[in-house]
């Protein structure tokens, strides 16, 4: 007997013992604790402030594997015949079961696509691609009971056809891609985005390998472990970033910076650490004159130029530090790369100034520190007081320097 052979043999037998030992009123149960978490978490996302695209997909993901549990627990009660048992009662109950698992998969990886800012699904036939493997799902479930190419059902027993492993992996091809993709995308990623996009593939990792063990026996309720260790593994994510992203500017907050500078001054080559200071010239006087709208705008565009800048140009992590001062976290080689820094974040600021229509002048004042270590400047603190010195220096400077021209 082959090795591929005996573990097959193990796996049935440990089944059949499992099925003979009230597989029911167990699954039963794990399904509704399933559900009663989703119900918790889907009202604690309805009732969130925070509605961004992926939070939003998020939610409609809950209700969708809501109704998988629902339907599992259906599935359970024809099986051990509390609900009359018929072919055509069978037929209903298993393809919408097979239906809402491959429709979640399709929402797992547009959940995905959503929290990595992809526009990949704004494209039509994009859109049209990804949702094939479901509508193929959807026709051969229909058509099912007069060809059994998906399933064979009987008012004994529920059988696999001989399409159905492909159907399986059509599924689960959906979190494989999002995993994919994520995979490709980290490569032009710096080191501050990295760990953002390794905790979206655990999430369509635990899909992966569930997904696979509930499509060698779904008398097993795998997918509801899936479910609950991902959403949960969501929720600890979100609740973690709330605590760590400003709720105006939605990028990460000083107690954002702080872990990430931490986490930063532990690996190696610390010494290339620098701390950029930026704040906004004469806030107070802009909220006067113009509104605190307007002042927020100002706010909310900075950050949005900080990140492109991060995206496009250089990787460095950027928060919003409080009130009208960023602060941003970067590895600067030498000096000429230092003023580079310096005069790029400078022209997209203005840049995005200039594209925003703004009906003032918008100035910032830059200043930095670098890593030393024993020194002032080799704990966090220390760091982002140098930097802060150094900014109130340069305004300093340009004021003098704006005084005595207009005097000459």
């Amino acid at each position: 007997m082959s090795l591929a052979s005996a573990l097959t043999r193990a796996w049935q037998d440990g089944a059949a013992v499992f099925t003979s030992t009230g597989y029911s009123s167990f699954s039963i149960e794990i399904h509704l604790v399933c559900v009663t978490i989703l119900l918790i978490l889907f009202n604690r996302q309805q009732n969130s402030s925070d509605q961004a695209e992926h939070r939003v997909i998020w939610g409609k993901l809950l209700f969708v594997q809501i109704l998988y549990c629902l339907s599992g627990i259906l599935r359970v009660l024809v099986d051990i015949e509390i609900i009359p048992k018929t072919p055509l009662l069978q037929s209903l109950i298993t393809g919408a079961n097979f239906l809402i698992v491959s429709y979640m998969c399709r929402m797992i990886f547009v959940y995905m696509e959503a929290c990595q800012n992809s526009s990949l699904l704004d494209s039509l036939p994009v859109r049209v691609c990804i949702s094939l493997p479901f509508i193929v799902n959807v026709l051969l479930m229909i058509t099912t009971p007069f060809t059994g190419w998906y399933l064979n059902i009987t008012s004994d027993s529920v059988t696999h056809g001989f399409l159905f492993p492909e159907i399986a992996a059509t599924n689960l091809a959906y979190p494989a891609a999002s995993i994919a993709l994520a995979l490709f995308r980290l490569r032009k990623l710096g080191r501050y985005e990295r760990d953002r996009f390794s905790a979206y593939m655990v999430y369509s990792a635990i899909f992966v390998v569930f997904g696979t063990l509930q499509a060698v026996n779904w008398k097993i309720p795998f997918m509801c472990y899936a479910i609950i260790l991902s959403d949960i593994f969501v929720y600890i994510y979100y609740a973690e970033s709330m605590v760590s992203v400003d709720p105006l500017t939605k990028i990460p907050n000083r107690n954002g910076l702080t872990r990430a500078l931490s986490e930063r001054l532990k690996k190696p080559n610390p010494e290339r650490v620098h701390v950029f200071a930026v704040d906004i010239d004469d806030l107070s006087g802009l909220n006067s004159s113009h509104g605190r709208t307007e002042g927020d705008k100002a706010l909310i565009l900075i950050a949005g130029a900080l990140q492109k800048f991060r995206s496009e140009e250089h990787p460095c992590f950027a928060s919003r530090y409080y009130g009208d001062e960023f602060v941003i976290m970067s590895d600067i080689e030498d000096d000429e790369e230092l003023d580079l820094f310096v005069e790029h974040i400078r022209n997209y600021i203005n840049n995005a100034a200039v594209a925003g229509n703004l009906h003032y002048f918008l100035r910032v004042s830059i200043g930095w520190a670098k890593y030393e270590q024993f020194s002032r400047t080799e704990t966090i603190p220390g760091l982002v007081e140098e930097a802060e010195r150094m900014l109130a220096e340069n305004r300093e400077q340009r004021r003098f320097q704006a005084m005595w021209k207009h005097k000459g």
